[in-house]
């Protein structure tokens, strides 16, 4: 069996004489084609620029009317994360002694949930 032939890269330059020749009276379809997209994506970076510039204008308004720094929001972004992280330890912890004792009275730990009155959604 034979191998079949491997398809080489053309070269730049041959790759270029594949695009038709534009005659100096008429523009080609392609070079139509290249400028139409250009104005187009010339208008998507100006529209882009603009949002840009209007959201630094809304967040920098934000920042003014803020009573809090970006620092101290960061700080107290922390203490939350680390309230939560011991709530959830503490209710862990608490979820065990639950399955402990329910263990020990031969009950179910909705039995001891109810016992204790504490809602096990909690």
């Amino acid at each position: 069996m034979e191998a079949s032939p491997t398809r080489k890269s053309q070269p730049a330059a041959d790759l270029c004489s594949l695009i038709p020749e534009s005659n100096d009276d008429q523009e080609s379809p392609l070079s139509l084609l290249i400028a139409e997209r250009k104005q187009e994506l010339q208008a998507a970076i100006s529209t882009l620029k603009a949002d840009v510039e209007e959201l630094s204008k809304k967040r920098d308004a934000l920042l003014e009317e803020s009573w809090l720094t970006v620092e101290e929001a960061r700080r107290l972004n922390d203490q939350h994360i680390d309230r939560l992280h011991r709530y959830n330890d503490i209710k862990d912890a608490a979820q065990k002694l639950f399955g402990k004792l329910a263990e020990l009275k031969g009950k179910t730990v909705k039995e001891i949930y109810e016992e204790y009155q504490v809602d096990i959604n909690d």
